[in-house]
């Protein structure tokens, strides 16, 4: 009797114990875990609806992992407006730009891994069908995953209109190195590179012997299960988003182009298909069992690579650094091509992976910011706030630093120098007290709006985003104080002579100029001719004038623009060497003017259109305008 009644009592005290744990572990589950489903459709689905609102975006999918499942996956908006198809995360197709550097990145590094490359070794001893020739020192592969090579801007042809992905890299890569010498010694600086990652991609061809898409294919997306990702736009395009431009009112489709240079930006797939390669990056390289790279790969990929500043967050291989507010390290990319932008971050303290990508050209980072500042803030919310102890300088060391910083996203050599004048992205960098600068610029996170941050000095010329995780540095190359910050890049201070207000300027003024001047010797010659005058008007300065203005015209309109697809060889022969022959009629109208003892009253002003001519002309060939190049 007394061995049942302690068997009885037991099973109540259990039954009761179950009971009472049951909504005390759910209670503490529900508060313990702000990322389920629900929490996270609460929390993404306002930002996202006001965003896409107001930043005029037809399209856009969110997919958020936590672990090894995801845990939030939606599509908001269109894919297609006109035929009102909605997006998918699990079937619309996306163009992902260059996110594709992060995989093409671990690539390399599975090759890395096998032996078969090296990380620090000249990269010539793994290529066979060319070499790459820096002027300023052997490059590696930890330079071109790094953006350090010192490689020039890849634009001129980086693009075609046909929307086709070359099977193979090699004829791009190619020809690139020998248009393109390279501008600064690897290793010394960063410099965001298209032409670097293509040029990895194109390695891990040589070393495989297989197209990079076929590498992919065979050693990334089917091992992850990425079942619609690929280089190649597919050819059934009823799943593949359109993009779109917002201006007047009205959306403009946004036609596909291809890349040449396939490792820097070419891969396609739909959302729900990135969510496996993040998992794998924040599972010590292992997916469902899988192993996609070893552990000490993935931390090697992770880990701080360079960084212009001992402080500064860094680049990995394939990652960019950065910090929440608080300091909770993350890992992201971005991605943007024909109007499509991306974006990947993870968190791997926290094992979360965040993917959002839109449909929209001209909408920026924005939208995409405001989701993972969203989500940022719950992480953070757990974590003590990072302390930021300024770094007093006297008010003349600090003042030094004062200025206008223009950054130039153009090539040093070859037809895109003409880029270098066509616009710069501005920041001026104002004092505010001895421990504090006001910096007013473009900052990728903040879309395409042009704001005011204020920073504070934490160590000598380093500066932190006060309330914000954008850094600065302060440091002089080549005599110039520069600016290393923004979207990671050096930014020279200018001069006043050196603006990009004044150098487009002198492009600009000299070609409306010359194009005025023959329909002011049209009105001369009418008034002339109605005036019964017998003065021979010479032909030969509306001639040079005429010459210059054509080619000012087209370049303008069409040159300019074709830039990234590259010219006809009737164009880079034959309309870009107008300014050339209008030089030779100037230097025959100078010594004809010389020799002639005609009295002339507008003697000085065909001398000075002949000597503007030949100073214009000048002035291009500098800027690579013409068949024969300054750089």
């Amino acid at each position: 009797m007394s061995a049942s009644y302690k068997c009885l009592t037991s099973i109540l005290a259990f039954c009761f114990l179950f009971m009472f744990c049951i909504p005390h572990t759910n209670a503490n589950a529900n508060e313990a875990s702000p990322f389920s489903a629900e929490a996270l459709q609460k929390l993404i689905d306002p930002v996202m609806q006001e965003e896409m609102n107001r930043l005029h975006i037809p399209g856009a999918a969110v997919v958020i992992t936590h672990g090894e499942n995801i845990m939030y996956s939606k599509g908001y908006g269109f894919a297609d407006l006109e035929q009102q198809i909605p997006v998918n995360p699990e079937s619309t197709i996306f163009r992902l730009g260059s996110l594709t550097k992060s995989l093409t990145a671990t690539s390399a590094m599975q090759l890395v891994e096998q032996g078969k490359l090296s990380l620090h070794d000249d990269i010539n001893a793994a290529l066979k069908d060319y070499k790459v020739r820096g002027k300023h020192g052997t490059i590696a592969l930890h330079h071109l995953l790094t953006h350090t090579a010192g490689l020039d801007v890849n634009l001129y042809e980086r693009d075609n209109r046909q929307g086709l992905i070359p099977q193979w890299s090699t004829d791009s890569i190619r020809t690139y190195l020998e248009r393109q010498p390279t501008v600064f010694v690897p290793g010394s600086k960063f410099l965001y590179s298209n032409a670097g990652l293509g040029l990895v991609g194109s390695v891990v061809e040589q070393v495989s012997g297989l197209p990079l898409n076929d590498y992919m294919q065979e050693h990334l997306f089917k091992p992850l299960g990425m079942s619609s990702a690929s280089l190649n736009l597919p050819q059934d395009r009823t799943k593949l988003a359109k993009s779109y431009a917002y201006t007047d009112n009205d959306y403009q489709v946004i036609p596909y182009s291809g890349i040449n240079f396939p490792g820097g930006g070419a891969v396609n797939m739909a959302p729900n298909d990135f969510a496996p390669y993040m998992i794998a990056h924040l599972s010590n390289g292992y997916f469902r069992g899988k192993s996609l790279l070893t552990p000490e790969t993935v931390q090697m990929m992770h880990a701080k690579q360079f960084s212009s500043h001992e402080r500064m967050y860094g680049i990995g291989y394939g990652f960019f650094r950065s910090e929440t507010v608080n300091g909770v390290p993350y890992l992201w990319a971005n991605g943007g091509i024909d109007g499509f932008i991306s974006k990947m971050v993870l968190f791997p303290s926290e094992s979360i992976g965040i993917f959002i990508t839109v449909n929209a050209g001209r909408s920026g980072m924005e939208m995409h910011e405001k989701v993972v500042g969203a989500i940022s803030q719950i992480i953070d919310s757990k974590t003590a706030r990072k302390s930021l102890p300024p770094v007093k300088s006297s008010l003349s060391a600090i003042k030094e630093l004062e200025g206008r910083y223009e950054l130039y996203l153009a090539a040093e050599h070859g037809w895109a120098k003409v880029l270098r004048l066509l616009g710069s992205l501005p920041y001026t960098v104002e004092v505010k007290d001895d421990q504090t600068l006001v910096v007013t610029g473009l900052f990728q996170n903040e879309g395409e709006r042009i704001i005011r941050k204020e920073f504070t000095q934490v160590a000598e010329r380093f500066f932190q985003e006060i309330g914000g995780v954008e850094q600065l540095y302060f440091h002089k190359e080549q005599g110039k104080w520069t600016l290393t910050g923004p979207m990671y890049f050096s930014i020279a201070r200018t001069e006043w002579y050196e603006s990009g207000v004044i150098l487009m300027a002198l492009y600009i003024a000299p070609g409306i100029l010359f194009t005025l001047i023959p329909f002011v010797w049209l009105l001369r010659y009418a008034v002339r001719h109605w005036r019964k005058q017998s003065h021979i008007i010479t032909v030969v300065t509306p001639i040079i004038a005429l010459l210059q203005s054509i080619f000012f015209l087209v370049q303008f309109i069409y040159g300019n623009q074709e830039i990234l697809y590259g010219y006809s060889l009737f164009y880079q022969v034959g309309v870009t060497s107008m300014p050339l022959i209008s030089v030779a009629v100037a230097v025959y109208l100078l010594i004809r003017i010389c020799t002639s003892k005609e009295q002339d009253r507008w003697k000085a002003v065909n001398v000075g259109i002949a000597i503007l001519t030949i100073l214009y002309t000048f002035y291009l060939y500098y800027w690579n305008f013409l068949p024969v190049h300054f750089s």
